[in-house]
């Protein structure tokens, strides 16, 4: 459905109520919804900008496509720097909204806080506050039902058209999607019902239904809707909406590893982002990820532990051959390679040649000891660390001088954080798009299932990672 992005009628009653409360006390205050946008003066938003203009490449100019990049560079730096965090979880209390200056300093906050302050440096950075909506309304699957309440933000770009910025994603894409890319009922979809600015709050029509529609009615039975949990999303694809995991991952546990190695910002940004991407290239490739191969029908092992490791060192071997030649061409190229290989070397400290359905079976049904699963244990984490830090150090000694090109990589000016675009990728790892959807997901959760049926006949696969990483990884630089 082609949503009026612009709002369809101005609504006079901007009030809501239970989304903040006295300092010190659980008393309600009501508050005018435009307040949550910060005025264009305001010297908290002014001097993030102007860290940005300093750091981040947001240009200061008015030549044509500025302001799309001014776009750019804030949305990647919102969804950079605010990690989400549920409200029920944090506050206490029922979707409790931050101001953006509140958000700034936290870090943290849900959709509704991350998308007020997106829209405020938007706003603040010179773009005008009529290109500028946040909305209010709730997201959905592919059959259709409720995944929840949700608040997102959409920019006319400087085409004209109505463009959404997820404030809850890890970083921004390479380019902004039309709005009406994600209300069409594909594997998710986008439903507005209210949208607003610092100046007015509109409605939004679906049918002729909705021009009764009462916002603080709207207000009161969003309170009580189930609220989109963890949205946050990676690299590329709707993973984290579909699994609902936004916890730290190959991302941030790069960056740590690289920061201490000295990598600039822009080397840390390519690797870190290349670091997810096995998970939408090769989803269904169980290598990729130190896994040992099963069968989707029914969950049970198809090959032995050895034949998998043998197959695990096979693909790693192919793309730690492509990080320096790539580098001797393109800097970036090998770093994405680079984070391209550490995926694979971090998955070996947490999977250790676990199968998929075991992993599923983990993950969903029976998790470990601490009631966890592998990929959230904290131990597997410091181990991924440790290999990490390990392999740097052979590939460095192996070529110095490749090593210190990558390691102090400069992508120059650009419109927000340096990556390697989609395109580049699928040219480098010969591929024609993504392997992960919706429907590859659900297949690999419903191995849980099926591994439960056949886990007595079929104990958890378990490599020595030491010793594949120590005596046989580290042979491959």
């Amino acid at each position: 459905m082609i949503y009026n992005w612009d709002g369809d009628c101005i609504v006079n009653g901007c009030a809501i109520e239970k989304k903040r409360f006295v300092i010190g006390s659980r008393k309600a205050i009501t508050t005018d919804i435009r307040e949550f946008v910060s005025p264009v003066d305001d010297v908290i938003i002014k001097n993030t900008l102007k860290e940005l203009v300093l750091n981040h490449h947001l240009p200061k100019t008015t030549n044509p496509g500025d302001f799309d990049k001014r776009a750019m560079v804030i949305w990647d730096y919102v969804a950079r720097n605010v990690t989400y965090k549920f409200d029920r979880k944090s506050q206490g209390k029922a979707d409790f909204w931050l101001f953006p200056s509140e958000v700034l300093t936290l870090k943290e906050g849900d959709c509704e806080d991350s998308s007020c302050l997106l829209a405020s440096l938007l706003i603040g950075s010179g773009i005008s506050p009529f290109n500028v909506r946040i909305a209010l309304g709730e997201m959905r699957g592919k059959n259709g039902k409720s995944l929840g309440g949700h608040c997102w933000v959409t920019y006319k770009n400087e085409a004209g058209r109505w463009c959404l910025l997820e404030s809850t994603f890890d970083r921004a894409p390479w380019n902004m999607p039309a709005a009406e890319r994600f209300t069409d009922g594909g594997d998710v979809s986008y439903l507005p019902f209210y949208v607003f600015n610092n100046y007015h709050l509109w409605a939004i029509y679906h049918d002729e239904a909705d021009r009764k529609l009462d916002f603080k009615a709207f207000i009161a039975a969003r309170q009580k809707m189930h609220d989109l949990r963890n949205p946050s999303f990676a690299s590329g694809g709707w993973l984290s909406v579909i699994t609902g995991d936004h916890s730290p991952g190959h991302v941030e546990l790069t960056t740590e590893v690289l920061k201490t190695f000295n990598f600039s910002y822009d080397a840390i940004s390519v690797v870190s982002d290349a670091a997810q991407d096995p998970d939408f290239y090769e989803w269904d490739h169980p290598y990729a990820h130190a896994q040992t191969a099963s069968s989707d029908s029914n969950g049970t092992t198809s090959e032995s532990a050895g034949k998998a490791i043998g197959r695990y060192l096979k693909w790693l071997k192919a793309r730690i051959d492509r990080i320096y030649p790539e580098a001797a061409k393109s800097p970036d190229h090998g770093l994405f390679f680079l984070g391209y290989v550490l995926h694979g070397i971090q998955d070996l400290a947490a999977h250790q040649g676990v199968t998929n359905a075991q992993h599923s079976y983990e993950s969903y049904i029976n998790p470990g000891a601490n009631g966890i699963d592998c990929d959230h244990n904290d131990d597997n984490r410091t181990k991924a660390k440790e290999y990490t830090a390990e392999f740097l150090k052979r590939l460095e000694a192996g070529n110095k001088a490749l090593f210190a090109k990558m390691k102090t990589y400069d992508a120059g000016f650009s419109i927000f954080d340096a990556k390697v675009s989609k395109e580049e990728k699928c040219q480098l790892l010969k591929v024609k798009d993504w392997d992960l959807s919706v429907s590859a997901y659900m297949t690999y959760k419903g191995l849980a299932k099926k591994y439960e049926k056949v886990k007595d006949s079929n104990p958890r696969i378990v490599w020595n990672r030491d010793d594949v990483f120590f005596n046989r990884v580290l042979m491959l630089v």
